[in-house]
């Protein structure tokens, strides 16, 4: 029995081709908002009244062919010259099939497919315009009839549907499109619809996870019709047709340089906050340093192959729908994070992420492809698709982990005596809140006063309390935090129209006390035919966030200082009610309180605020609208030929504000900032693809132009306030301090590329592009940007049985980085006046007229292979980067009149290899496992930096007049830390010991790099019937970071091992006589002899090692972390059937439930040192508590 539809020729009078968005050229923003609404108009209106169809264009393609002695190969070159399609198939499925005579007038496409796959049992499967060619398995075959005819049958439309690997579909929804006829597979995947008159029909055949098929079927009176239905897979795998630079479409085998696409399923597994983090672990190459989840949507960096740029920025273009977007990070004071804007694109919206990697992927962006591209598409609706409601809602809490190992047996103080005070003429002993430290009496329930009773409104006013510790402290300062994501998308199209339509919205509670963020997506992507060969398209996204974020950081407010100056004494209970009756603030860090043992309204801390104090006094709220998309239109102007043009615009305005308000430490102040961008992108395109034969060629030129404006005006008082507790610039008391910016960039470009393909297995590629850019130089301000690559797929040469496909390839690129605007030229800039002095002046900055943009140059080489009919596979790339000439500010003399001048400098070189392996193994019928591990090595040198200068300060930190410098220096890797060490023992390599016996140091001494030697991941996915599991680690080799919060936990005494047990069974703080100390073991210096002794533990960690000596800071990078696991159950069509949905799948999630293993110490976490106040990541100053996320995922479709 044949169980494939029999079609049969016939003929028509109306031919209809098809088409693909393109670019409109307008002028201005008022005519992108006329476009949209007519759009959207247009669009629901042709929904409305459009009749019900196919969205599969074969249907539609009408050909007339005429086949004389040819081979199967030969007829599908023949039909790619007289269409738009293109043929994928292995050479082996289609070798023998020589010798056919076939003729067809006006007959579509898939007819003629039909007509010539069937007798050579094969099928096809269509991609967008690429068509997929498949064996069908014989035994399949047999094994379906007998399934198909166990079920009764009394005529219609009868068939099975399963996926790639024989397994049964029993959760696919079966539609005759155009009719109210429709069905569920049963268990075995069989499906039967009766009552179908005679006719031609669209067959609709979807399952959950699995790509929709339209079929066109002939029905004929008093017969029935088999159909077996194959669906594939809609997961994360690649595909054969690729996205790349400019939104051009591509085979996977003609691109020659490295890409790594991600479906957007797997970008939502765990319900990541930001997108790029998402990302995480998934990429090879692609290195994510993100910040704790307690930042709420934070910083999230992704740099590609390395470290590119001296000032350690080189992050990758983001560009969503072929509109590039700002993915500018946003710091506040006091180590506010509000992140980068990626995290206004939502997750549920995406269909795929494809990564340009380098220079060669990237070259047709120019100034803007240096450091490579993140290529974002969305998902859309489609023509004559039924309306789809999917509803998402996950819930998770969020906990703080990770917590620095303290001691608990030391309290406040300076020595292990209390102080006294003589309050009415008695001597009362009291805990020292001057002291923010815990070096003080040991916490053994002593009776005491406490900072709290001190203050009259306290129930505990003028009673002693016992002293003694409070373990959790700092741990009881977190909350439970929640993430709450809501997301609707509604979907469909008629005829000639589709779109989506999506809202999403997130509600974060903080873990810190009142913190949230509040965000909200809308979107909408339409078409419109307006005639058959002139297409109109839009993409329009709104996003809007409003949150007060907590602190990070040194100096910051909220927890990030209690591990590095408190007392573990306090108790947060009595911190949280940090505001009395009577409007008093409590204060822990304050002096001794007045003779009658009273603290006032008017005692202010000393140098910490209580936590309490900051969160609720304190708050930094941040608010941002954001307005991006594009609207264009493309026009066919003959087959292959097409023009497109399109404007797009990306813009937002944030709003910043914060205080430090009275009753705290400092003058009270308050600040507010508003920062408004506007891009606009005018886009012409033209595209050209034919097929010669043998030949193919792809021919693209355009041109673009690029407006930039970028103000912001931020405003602080001065002084204080004029009316206390009143917040608003105009309260200031002294004259407000005022910043205003205006910023305007202008860059046009042209470029073309070229693609040329013979047989289907060699390709070239070459593109090049200028630009012209309006904050470089007038005299030198145009560049040329080429690329060539160039694959061959040796598969279809070499028939070699467990291959299934096999590509290499190479290329050669640049790509540039534009300077900053205003570089080039000096100018006046404006001060606070003063006195009669004149309110301009001249920069110390000395401006350079011949400036250049930076530049990437790039080679790579590659190998992919695919083996067992895809079932594993491997990509393998080897790549070499040079960036050169990036922009800096190099110091000068003052004699000179300036002390700093602006230079390019550097030649950076990056070399090194990718290596993803993927593959499925094991695919049964109701168990499959896939698997896919990547890994990369980089090596980065820094050749050159600047004529007579070896070695540059990048960045620098210091603590108590010490030093240390992260620097660039030549022949060395990117980043070297320099600073303090042990002094060593040239002979042993023993730390020397000075005539007290504490640790010598030596300054200037270089660590080595902080980048690291590996980076990858390992994500999993296990399928077992109606359940699936996944699981994503990601991992670090090598890198090192310096923490200020080790370092300061242990010279503020309250690190675990400041009150450890010595080899005398002792306390390290006891005193010496009694056995205590610390051991100390070297040579002495003044000797030369092995020395080991016990030595003061607080001299040792207080004023020695926690001070001078930064070598014992430093920490490795290296860790195994698990990123993400989803447990997830779909249920059974079966289960549902009463209900009024297609689908339902719910899941329990975890992100960053564990890590695994590190090298560095507990209670610091090597990959979140990300924050919004630099964009290098080498220096922990106090991250945000790491916070574990565990929830549940509901998805329903409709």
């Amino acid at each position: 029995m044949n169980l494939y539809v029999k079609t049969y020729r016939h003929s028509t009078s109306c031919i209809t081709a098809r088409y693909q968005p393109g670019y409109l050229l307008l002028r201005n923003k008022v005519l992108i908002m006329r476009i949209s609404i007519l759009t959207i108009l247009l669009t629901c209106s042709g929904l409305l009244m459009a009749r019900s169809g196919s969205g599969q264009d074969l249907n539609k393609i009408m050909i007339t062919i005429d086949l004389k002695d040819v081979s199967l190969k030969q007829a599908f070159k023949k039909i790619e010259s007289l269409t738009q399609l293109a043929f994928t198939y292995r050479t082996v499925d289609v070798a023998g099939f020589e010798h056919i005579n076939y003729q067809a007038t006006n007959a579509s496409v898939t007819h003629v497919l039909e007509d010539l796959l069937q007798p050579a049992g094969l099928r096809f499967d269509q991609v967008n315009s690429h068509i997929v060619i498949k064996k069908i398995k014989k035994s399949d075959q047999t094994a379906e009839a007998a399934i198909i005819e166990a079920l009764p049958f009394d005529g219609g439309i009868r068939g099975r549907v399963t996926d790639e690997t024989g397994a049964p579909l029993s959760n696919a929804s079966v539609l005759v499109l155009g009719t109210d006829k429709g069905t569920a597979a049963n268990t075995d995947g069989v499906f039967a619809i009766s009552g179908i008159k005679a006719g031609r029909y669209k067959l609709q055949i979807s399952a959950v996870g699995f790509t929709t098929q339209i079929r066109e079927i002939a029905v004929k009176d008093n017969e029935s019709l088999e159909v077996s239905v194959v669906l594939k897979g809609s997961s994360g795998k690649l595909e054969e047709v690729i996205v790349t630079a400019l939104g051009i479409t591509r085979k996977e085998r003609s691109v020659g340089y490295s890409t790594q696409e991600i479906k957007g399923d797997n970008l939502t597994i765990a319900k990541e906050q930001n997108v790029l983090g998402s990302l995480g672990g998934k990429i090879a190459g692609v290195q994510l340093t993100g910040s704790s989840g307690a930042s709420m949507g934070g910083t999230q960096k992704i740099q590609i192959r390395g470290t590119n740029f001296l000032t350690g920025g080189g992050e990758p273009l983001v560009v969503v729908d072929n509109t590039p977007v700002s993915n500018t990070n946003y710091a506040g004071r006091n180590g506010r994070d509000y992140g980068n804007l990626a995290q206004d694109i939502n997750p549920d919206d995406i269909e795929s992420i494809n990564i340009l990697k380098g220079p060669a992927a990237s070259a047709l962006y120019g100034l803007r492809g240096q450091f490579g591209v993140i290529m974002i598409t969305t998902r859309k609706g489609k023509n004559a698709q039924k309306p789809v409601v999917n509803f998402s809602s996950a819930f998770s809490i969020e906990k703080a982990g990770n917590f620095l190992p303290l001691q608990n047996t030391y309290g406040a103080g300076y020595n292990l005596n209390f102080p006294t005070i003589n309050i009415n003429g008695v001597s009362t002993k009291y805990v020292d809140g001057e002291w923010d430290e815990s070096w003080g009496p040991k916490m053994d329930g002593t009776p005491v006063r406490h900072t709290y009773s001190f203050y009259p409104g306290d129930p505990d006013f003028g009673k002693e309390t016992p002293f003694v510790p409070h373990p959790d402290n700092i741990k009881d300062y977190f909350e439970t935090g929640h993430t709450w994501n809501n997301s609707v998308s509604f979907a469909g199209g008629g005829q000639n129209t589709s779109f989506r339509l999506s809202y999403n919205n997130t509600d974060i509670k903080g873990i810190e006390p009142n913190t949230y963020l509040k965000r909200n997506n809308l979107s909408f992507s339409g078409s419109l035919n307006v005639t058959p060969k002139l297409l109109i398209t839009t993409t329009l996204n709104y996003a809007n966030n409003k949150g007060q974020r907590p602190s990070q950081g040194y100096q910051s407010l909220g927890s990030r200082n209690m591990y590095q100056w408190f007392q573990r004494n306090l108790d947060m209970k009595k911190l949280k009610q940090y505001k009395y009756a009577d409007g008093t603030f409590y204060q822990w860090n304050v002096s001794a309180p007045n003779d009658q043992g009273v603290y006032t309204s008017r005692t202010s801390p000393i140098d910490w605020n209580n936590p309490y104090f900051d969160a609720y006094e304190n708050p930094s709220h941040d608010s941002r609208d954001r307005f991006f998309g594009n609207v264009g239109v493309t026009y066919t102007i003959l087959p292959g030929l097409k023009v497109n043009g399109f404007v797009r615009q990306d813009g937002f305005t944030q709003n910043l504000d914060g205080r430090n308000a009275e009753g705290g430490r400092g003058v009270p102040a308050f600040w507010t900032g508003k920062y408004e961008s506007k891009e606009m992108n005018y886009e012409f395109l033209a595209q050209y693809n034919k097929e010669f034969g043998l030949f193919s060629l792809g021919a693209n030129l355009g041109g673009n132009l690029m407006t930039q404006r970028y103000t912001y005006l931020e405003e602080e008082t001065k002084g204080g306030f004029v009316s206390p507790g009143f917040y608003n610039i105009r309260n200031s008391l002294d004259r407000p301090l005022v910043s205003n910016v205006i910023r305007r960039k202008e860059v046009r470009s042209a470029y073309g590329a070229v693609t040329l393909g013979y047989n289907n297995t060699y390709f070239i590629d070459a593109s090049l592009r200028r630009d012209i850019s309006s904050a470089l130089p007038q005299k030198n301000n145009a560049y040329l940007y080429p690329s060539v690559s160039a694959s061959m797929v040796f598969s279809e040469l070499l028939k070699i049985a467990p291959v299934s496909y096999g590509k290499i390839r190479a290329s050669f690129a640049q790509a540039g980085s534009d300077i900053p605007v205003y570089q080039t030229s000096n100018s006046f800039a404006l001060r606070e006046p003063y006195g009669t002095s004149f309110p301009m002046y001249v920069p110390d900055t000395l401006k350079n007229p011949d400036l250049k943009p930076s530049l990437g140059t790039a080679y790579e080489a590659g190998l992919d292979m695919r083996f067992l009919q895809d079932r594993v596979g491997f990509s393998f790339t080897w790549y070499f980067q040079q960036n050169e000439n990036a922009v800096m500010n190099l110091d000068v003399s003052g004699t000179s009149g300036y002390s700093k001048y602006v230079i390019n400098a550097g030649n950076i070189q990056n070399k090194g290899i990718e290596l993803t392996v993927s593959g499925t193994p094991v695919k049964t019928r109701n168990l499959i496992w896939t698997s896919s591990f990547n890994i990369a090595r980089n090596k980065n040198k820094i050749k050159e930096l600047y004529p007579g200068i070896n070695s540059l300060i990048l960045d620098q930190n210091r603590y108590s007049s010490v030093d240390m410098f992260l620097l660039a220096n030549v022949n060395e890797s990117f980043g070297s830390l320099v600073g303090n060490a042990y002094m060593r023992d040239s002979a042993t390599g023993k730390i020397l010991l000075d005539a007290s016996n504490m640790p010598m140091y030596v300054t200037n001494h270089n660590f080595g790099t902080v980048l690291p030697k590996f980076t990858g991941g390992w994500q999993n996915t296990v399928t077992w019937k109606n359940f699936d599991l996944s699981a994503v680690i990601d991992f670090q080799k090598g890198g090192q970071f310096f923490s200020w919060t080790k370092m300061l936990a242990v010279k503020s005494g309250q690190a675990a091992e400041t009150a450890a047990m010595n080899e005398n069974g002792k306390n390290i703080r006891d005193a010496l006589t009694d056995g205590g100390g610390i051991k100390v073991t070297g040579i002495s210096n003044s000797s030369k002899q092995e020395v080991s002794v016990f030595v003061n533990a607080r001299s040792y960690y207080r004023n020695v090692v926690g001070t001078r000596i930064y070598e014992e800071w430093l920490f490795d990078a290296s860790y195994i972390r698990m990123r993400e696991i989803r447990v997830g159950y779909t249920f059974t069509k079966e289960s549902i059937a009463k209900l009024p949905v297609k689908s339902i799948n719910l899941a329990f999630i975890t992100r960053n439930p564990f890590m695994i293993w590190q090298k560095a110490p507990k209670g610091l976490n090597p990959a979140e040192l990300a924050t919004g106040a630099s964009s290098l990541n080498w220096l922990e100053t106090g991250q945000l508590a790491t916070t574990r996320s565990f929830g549940v995922n509901l998805n329903v479709s409709f």
